[in-house]
């Protein structure tokens, strides 16, 4: 992997409602497949703050690259942990953030980890005055920033969001834009991204391809069916990093540098004897002029033979 584990402080100077609630849910174990929560804590103007550890990752996009045309069986070990969280955010089971482009990341195991931002904050407050609400690019408004704004803010904020949605929408399925703040459709929009990359003329993307698309923004029970096609469509598959071979400039050719048995043999009759045993050894006990029996077997043979001969002669 060519990347690094790092931390990022985060604090809810901007909802303490909704911030409180994803580290309550987050700091008690949600699973592997969730950037965990490390220390909680005050940030220095005295907002609840948590770190986040992000585990060395590549991101999916990423890792599709790399791993080409997947296989139903990796599609299969990608989406999986996906759409489960998918399933259990829309039930409530889980608190999820906003799951940026790039969020979505697959470790060196081929396992997902997903580093959602938390609901209602920001970057951890530093020793000066906090910022001032929507001065920090993409971070959402809390309830009071919402109830405060009028019916004009709202309708320019809905034009403008249409806008930006219609200028960055990627092409096909891929992630949408890091503002979209439901998590879980974005979870299932990754899912249908992976699936994209495999063969068109596998039979299961024929019935996955829609129920994907209906899960994007149905309920609990239309991810969890969508959920149940994916692992009913083949056996999961580990997902295999094409690691180059190291090279030695410096190495020496093949075959430079062994020993051979003429270099270690002494000369004269004693050579002669050691060449015979070593032969003897390596290719077996010469039997005729084509054949040879290995040394194992001669040698089983031979004391089965002597068994034999005793028990006869005692039985005499």
């Amino acid at each position: 992997m060519d990347t690094t584990a790092a931390s990022r402080r985060w604090c809810g100077a901007r909802d303490p409602v909704a911030f409180s609630r994803w580290v309550a849910d987050r700091a008690a174990g949600v699973g592997p497949h969730l950037a965990p929560v490390t220390r909680v804590g005050r940030c220095p103007q005295g907002h609840l703050a948590a770190e986040v550890l992000h585990p060395a990752t590549r991101s999916l996009e990423d890792t599709l690259d790399v791993l080409g045309v997947p296989t139903e069986g990796v599609a299969v070990t990608l989406t999986v942990p996906l759409l489960e969280l998918a399933a259990r955010a829309r039930s409530g089971a889980v608190e999820l953030g906003v799951v940026a482009l790039g969020a979505v990341g697959v470790d060196e195991t081929g396992a997902i980890v997903v580093a959602d931002r938390p609901p209602g904050a920001v970057d951890a407050c530093a020793d000066g005055p906090p910022a001032a609400p929507g001065a920090e690019s993409g971070a959402e408004p809390g309830p009071s920033a919402r109830a405060q704004a009028g019916s004009d803010t709202r309708a320019q904020a809905g034009s403008s969001t249409r806008e930006q949605a219609g200028s960055s929408a990627h092409a096909g399925a891929g992630l949408p834009h890091p503002r979209d703040l439901d998590g879980a459709r974005q979870l299932v929009t990754a899912a249908r991204m992976v699936w994209d990359r495999v063969d068109s003329r596998s039979e299961a993307r024929h019935t996955l391809d829609p129920a994907l698309d209906t899960a994007r923004d149905g309920d609990a029970d239309a991810v969890t069916g969508a959920l149940g096609l994916v692992v009913g469509a083949a056996p999961p598959r580990p997902v295999r990093w094409d690691v180059p071979a190291p090279t030695f400039p410096d190495e020496e050719p093949a075959g430079a540098g062994a020993w051979s048995v003429d270099s270690i043999v002494p000369t004269g009759v004693v050579g002669m004897l050691t060449r015979a045993v070593l032969d003897v050894l390596e290719r077996g006990v010469p039997v005729g002029h084509r054949h040879r029996v290995p040394v194992r077997h001669a040698v089983v043979g031979a004391v089965v033979a002597g068994g034999l001969v005793t028990a006869a002669t005692n039985l005499r």
